[in-house]
């Protein structure tokens, strides 16, 4: 006999295939609008929305020819083509990764109401992995400049990354959020990071307080209410939004 009174398991949601500017363009709130807003409250000018010679366009254009080869476009200024091929490279030499792009959804969005604020967002992941023999699992990649494995975890908080790994894994229900870490330069190391439940929950209070701030009726402090008010006036006027 079925108890009636069992709460049922939330639905996870659905994952879209769809164009970057597509999924720009969707009415929601993303990590890096939430990353907007942090740097905000800090005192740190807008990032750009685009960089062609620095971090934003070697990530870019990694994450390109990494996930989506067929859209990589050669020649680009700025940008090291066999640098690009070598991290790549780099990046399938490892067995564990390598199974993971065999198996995974590249590039997936979703739309979600995060519970806790009621707020609308969205994500584009950079690797679902939903097949049988794997923990569900999303996967992000880094390029990165740390010496070695301890170096890449040591960074994963102070950029936030942990706010992500929560964002994400939260919305999708995920078992594990991996972070990967691909050296820049030469060895072009790859580090594989599972992000810990410790690490989850101190990324979720970083992202739902700053959702709350972003609630158009939640109190704002008057010393940031400037920089909420200006994020909030960017958002609802459809300002592009960086890649995270």
């Amino acid at each position: 006999m079925t108890d009636s009174t069992t709460t049922p398991l939330p639905t996870r949601p659905d994952l879209l295939r769809i164009a970057y500017d597509d999924y720009r363009a969707l009415p929601a709130i993303a990590n890096s609008d939430l990353s907007r807003l942090r740097d905000a409250l800090n005192g740190r000018p807008p990032r750009p929305h685009t960089s062609v010679g620095g971090a934003l366009g070697l990530g870019t254009a990694f994450h390109t020819a990494l996930l989506e080869p067929d859209l990589y476009e050669a020649g680009q200024p700025g940008i090291n083509d066999t640098l690009i091929w070598w991290m790549v490279e780099g990046v399938q030499l490892d067995p564990e990764v390598k199974a993971l792009l065999d198996v995974g959804t590249p590039e997936p969005s979703c739309i979600f109401t995060e519970p806790v604020t009621g707020t609308l967002c969205k994500l584009r992941a950079d690797l679902v992995v939903d097949h049988p023999g794997h923990p569900y699992t999303v996967v992000d990649f880094k390029t990165t400049m740390a010496r070695d494995y301890n170096h890449f975890v040591e960074q994963c908080t102070y950029y936030d990354y942990d706010r992500q790994a929560a964002f994400y894994a939260d919305a999708l229900q995920a078992d594990r959020f991996l972070l990967i870490g691909v050296q820049k330069t030469e060895p072009f190391k790859v580090f594989v990071y599972a992000v810990p439940p410790l690490m989850r929950s101190e990324g979720r209070a970083k992202y739902l307080r700053l959702l709350h701030l972003l609630h158009p009726e939640a109190p704002v402090p008057l010393s940031v209410l400037p920089a909420v008010r200006d994020v909030r006036h960017a958002l609802s006027g459809g300002a592009d939004e960086e890649p995270a």
